[in-house]
């Protein structure tokens, strides 16, 4: 099958060998930098914002596409309308439900689930009489990825900044204003087959900073949960999609788990970032890319046999003061707990770079993946830490 991925994003080589290793022709189409020609069958560096370009740029390859894919969080509206320009089959949602987190949460509210959102402003005054009385809050942009311009804020004095930062990255110059909830964090993996049919593959345990930015330092796949709190964030993920209309395709929701329950924070229509569907495949045997290209295109995929009962991630960031030294060194890794555990290692960053402390996935310096059983990715992980704290989000 020609797959054609339009919007690939950042690191996303797992997504690419799995689709050609399951005999699949893969075409991209985005920014020069961000393509891996190595990885790909074939290629063009083109628009990914521009439905119309998009279509050239597709239709330049002289051949029929079987499928059309879109793996950037600020691409999937684009590519699903350029799919349907095209004739092609690709991931199957209503336009902005899954973009515009004002449209996705008005639509939760309309069913009847719970949602953090007090609004949705385009001006600070605007912004400040939703706040009012109300701190902490979340401020975010409507309509960006990557928790870019997001930015918890406790006190009034505080609330213009982020407020600048989140509607400076906000293509349409809209910022929402949501409550602070309380709760870890947790996102769920989800294929939806046809609509009001999803099965969710995979509940992932979040690690972040500490507030105001809450990054993403890591993630753990499956989440340590009771099976009640794990049918809860099931079927909380099931009721977001059928409400938002999800059709076909790979979801990513992202919920912080209270005492009343989940509360969905957003929901994006196409597989999570982060590395996580490399954790998902290690301990589950799902693979979301593939059954991605399976939702689309009518099929369905079954697991393979998982490689290991637990896999997770740890990013590597900077503070601001320290200079970065790389946490797995040859004699590290040629140890316990790594020894046994590690699987994947990248640095971004060379030795003695002094890097802010994170706020986005821009910030990270490197990663580790590690997968064995859950004492042993525990222990792997503690060593990369070397004993720093991991915030949880209550």
């Amino acid at each position: 099958m020609r797959v054609l991925i339009a919007g690939l994003g950042e690191h996303k080589d797992f997504g690419l060998k799995s689709l050609q290793s399951a005999g699949h022709f893969v075409g991209i189409i985005d920014l020069p930098q961000r393509i891996p020609v190595d990885l790909c069958d074939w290629w063009r560096a083109g628009e990914w914002y521009s439905v119309d370009g998009l279509v050239a740029a597709a239709g330049s390859a002289g051949f029929t596409w079987d499928a059309v894919l879109c793996w950037d969080e600020l691409a999937v509206d684009v590519v699903r309308e350029a799919a349907i320009k095209l004739g092609v089959p690709g991931p199957r949602m209503p336009a902005g439900h899954f973009r515009d987190k004002g449209t996705m949460h008005a639509r939760l509210r309309e069913a009847g689930l719970p949602t953090p959102q007090l609004g949705v402003v385009r001006t600070l005054q605007e912004c400040e009489k939703l706040a009012r009385g109300r701190f902490p809050v979340v401020v975010k942009p409507a309509d960006y990825g990557g928790s870019g311009g997001v930015r918890i804020v406790a006190e009034p004095e505080d609330l213009g900044d982020a407020f600048d930062a989140a509607v400076a990255v906000s293509a349409g110059g809209r910022v929402v204003v949501d409550r602070y909830v309380r709760g870890p964090e947790y996102s769920v993996e989800s294929v939806t087959w046809a609509p009001g049919d999803t099965q969710v593959a995979a509940v992932t345990e979040k690690h972040l900073t500490r507030p105001p930015y809450c990054a993403e330092l890591g993630h753990v796949v499956p989440a340590t949960l009771s099976d009640a709190d794990r049918e809860a964030l099931t079927a909380a993920t099931v009721a977001v999609l059928d409400a938002l209309g999800m059709e076909a395709g790979v979801s990513h929701a992202e919920f912080r788990l209270t005492d009343q329950g989940p509360v969905l924070m957003e929901v994006a229509g196409r597989p999570a970032g982060g590395q996580i569907p490399r954790l998902v495949e290690l301990a589950t045997g799902w693979n979301l890319n593939v059954a991605e290209l399976a939702a689309v295109t009518g099929a369905r995929t079954t697991p393979a046999v998982p490689a290991a009962r637990c896999a997770a991630i740890r990013c590597f960031v900077g503070d601001g003061r320290t200079p970065f030294t790389h946490p797995v060194t040859l004699a590290t890794a040629s140890a316990p707990p790594l020894a046994g555990t590690l699987r994947e290692l990248r640095y971004f960053a060379d030795e003695g770079t002094v890097q802010r402390a994170p706020r986005g996935l821009g910030d990270r310096l490197g990663y580790a993946i590690v997968a064995g059983d859950r004492v042993e990715v525990g222990a792997a992980l503690a060593s990369l830490d070397e004993d720093a704290e991991v915030y949880r989000g209550d």
